[in-house]
């Protein structure tokens, strides 16, 4: 009915208004990030590891908030993860440790000579770092050791619930 009053329900209002002071102290409610902590890594880092002669190939990337991902085969060669993991404060400082010994941003677009490919990018405040190494590059094989270590993860469960090695008994 157009022009009727209204009628308004004090006690409703201020249980809404209460209701939303209960969630404001709280801390529960609408956040931004969805209730995530933002751990901003100072890096990001993709990279895609080719082994032509052995058919291997194995792709890690690592997001600024800390997110790790990785793949191995046919998902490895179009950069699509089949493992994600978050990283530890302690991983992480690693992680950016090996990365900056890699000396990415001084580095040529493409070095090196051998069978396996390493495709490196990494963004940081300055920008977009992206080069080729090919063959043998103890900094590059340090970085791309530890990350596979980490994709390793993947596999704990499994590897821990194997039986143990002992004695046979007969």
């Amino acid at each position: 009915m157009i022009g009727a009053r209204v009628r308004r329900n004090p006690g409703a209002r201020l249980g809404a208004f209460l209701c939303a002071a209960i969630f404001a102290a709280s801390g529960v409610g609408c956040a931004a990030s969805g209730g995530r902590v933002d751990r901003r890594v100072e890096i990001e880092l993709a990279y895609q590891w080719v082994d032509d002669a052995e058919a291997r190939v194995a792709y890690y990337a690592v997001e600024r908030d800390g997110t790790f991902r990785s793949a191995g085969g046919r998902k490895a060669r179009e950069r699509e993860a089949t493992f994600r993991a978050t990283l530890s404060d302690a991983e992480l400082a690693r992680f950016v440790e090996l990365a900056r010994a890699t000396g990415y941003a001084s580095r040529p677009d493409e070095s090196g000579s051998g069978e396996q490919r390493s495709e490196i990018e990494i963004r940081d405040a300055d920008g977009r770092h992206a080069f080729i190494v090919r063959g043998a590059d103890a900094s590059v094989e340090e970085l791309r050791a530890y990350l596979a270590e980490l994709s390793m993860r993947q596999y704990r469960d499994v590897l821990d619930a194997l039986p143990e090695a002992g004695s046979r008994k007969q």
